[in-house]
């Protein structure tokens, strides 16, 4: 189904809820998560698209709230960080969706373990959000990967006590808290417009509990072929992602 193909049936649905994630998605991937930024034509789209009456639009993402803020400084969008763990309104007010009473997980030890298993390996890039923690190795030899991450599950199994779950992404590995995914906040903003036609739009594993919280009457749109699950409808790239955002304007 081409890109315009896909808007007129969302347009038929009457209201929209509008979901997708970031990277992969809105825009290319790219060697480094800083350099995947969006354009001056996409922002002007999401600025566009969130003034349509009946569109209700987010983006959920594996980065943090504040990456996505800076990236996307469009008033009206909401934002979700953390593979679904905090909403940011378009009101300023973040919502956390993980269940109260959760045992704090040692973040900063986790961080400093991943640091000293690459330390002195060129091509590994750490992030500690907070609420997780990822190692990208997309410039990284693949024999030198799969060593330190074998030796980083290793490393964690200690840590399992807490309630973790490790996340596998496109050249990326994430721990996060078990049972926080993106699942959460499709089911949050379902909620929230109960009569809107949920579509979720996403390119790799990350996405796949998103597509599962899905309605039977939702449309999951799987973009690129890293994602192997199957979905009813497809987008080869962000590229055509973008021509479909144009197309609803």
């Amino acid at each position: 189904m081409s890109p315009n193909q896909l808007a007129a049936k969302i347009r038929a649905g009457g209201e929209v809820l509008l979901m997708c994630d970031y990277d992969g998605t809105l825009v290319p991937l790219a060697p480094h998560p800083s350099l995947a930024r969006p354009g001056p034509h996409l922002l002007n789209l999401l600025r566009r698209l969130v003034m349509r009456p009946h569109l209700h639009m987010a983006v959920i993402s594996g980065r943090s709230l504040d990456e996505l803020r800076e990236l996307l400084p469009v008033a009206g969008l909401y934002l979700v960080g953390l593979h679904g763990a905090y909403v940011l309104t378009p009101d300023k007010r973040v919502v956390s969706l993980i269940p109260s009473g959760k045992e704090k997980i040692p973040w900063a030890e986790i961080f400093k373990l991943a640091q000293k298993l690459t330390a002195g390996l060129p091509g590994f890039y750490l992030e500690n959000k907070g609420e997780a923690v990822a190692i990208h190795y997309r410039l990284v030899p693949p024999k030198t990967a799969a060593s330190v991450l074998h030796e980083f599950r290793r490393s964690m199994e200690p840590y399992h006590i807490f309630g973790i779950e490790f996340l596998e992404g496109n050249k990326v590995l994430e721990v996060r808290r078990r049972g926080i995914n993106k699942g959460l906040a499709v089911t949050y903003f379902i909620k929230k417009w109960p009569r809107a036609l949920p579509v979720y739009l996403g390119d790799d594993k990350t996405d796949a509990d998103a597509f599962s919280a899905l309605p039977p009457n939702g449309l999951a749109v799987r973009v690129g072929n890293v994602l192997t699950i199957e979905t009813p409808y497809f987008l080869p790239s962000a590229k055509e992602v973008v021509e479909l955002l144009a197309h609803l304007v």
